[in-house]
């Protein structure tokens, strides 16, 4: 992603860290607790994630890591974002040897071999690159050994703030089909958004 793109994601979250102080999701830039719970429910529901090593790009606050070990035992979560006021909240918050958080351009950033790569919002800001969605997710898929989950802002109900991008559902499925026949789409839980998930094939 482009270094103007970022700056312009960076100092969206410092604006709503200074305004929400204290409202973790409307910092991160979630409509409400609830569509952020229906969000991380779609990915929890997507595959099985007991025992397994969770990588999450754009992990904010780490809020996800919460649900996730909730609902499952994980095996190991790394948690990935470019706001360090948030991953200092999140390692102050979460002080489980089987969680981890660490600074990066996710953009840019290798992505270490995990089970499950997840990026929850962090695919739907705008990108001067124009195939930016898609690099990004062939990355995940290269990295994972297991399955790739995603959500993304549905073009067909979400208008169209400068900042963020929605997606054509039905063209993000014709490319992921295009790196596994084993893609699934979960769309009963938001007008605004859907969920992907694409399941590697065992060797």
């Amino acid at each position: 992603m482009h270094v103007i793109d970022r700056l312009k994601i960076y100092f969206f979250h410092k604006n709503r860290s200074h305004n929400w102080h204290g409202l973790s999701h409307k910092m991160q830039g979630w409509s409400s607790l609830e569509e952020q719970k229906i969000r991380f429910k779609a990915i929890a529901n997507g595959v099985d994630f007991a025992n397994k090593r969770v990588l999450d790009l754009g992990c904010g606050l780490g809020e996800l890591y919460d649900y996730l070990s909730k609902e499952k035992r994980l095996g190991f979560y790394l948690g990935m974002d470019q706001h360090w006021s948030f991953l200092r909240q999140a390692k102050a918050r979460i002080g489980s040897t089987q969680c981890r958080f660490q600074y990066a351009d996710i953009s840019r950033a290798r992505l270490p071999k995990m089970d499950i790569i997840i990026a929850s919002g962090s695919l739907n800001y705008r990108s001067r690159q124009p195939d930016y969605l898609e690099h990004m997710i062939a990355r995940m898929y290269n990295a994972a050994t297991e399955a790739v989950i995603f959500n993304l802002l549905n073009s067909q109900t979400f208008s169209q703030p400068k900042l963020l991008q929605p997606y054509h559902k039905e063209f993000v499925m014709e490319y992921c089909k295009t790196l596994t026949p084993n893609v699934v789409v979960i769309d009963d839980y938001s007008t605004n958004d859907f969920t992907i998930v694409l399941k590697k094939t065992p060797q």
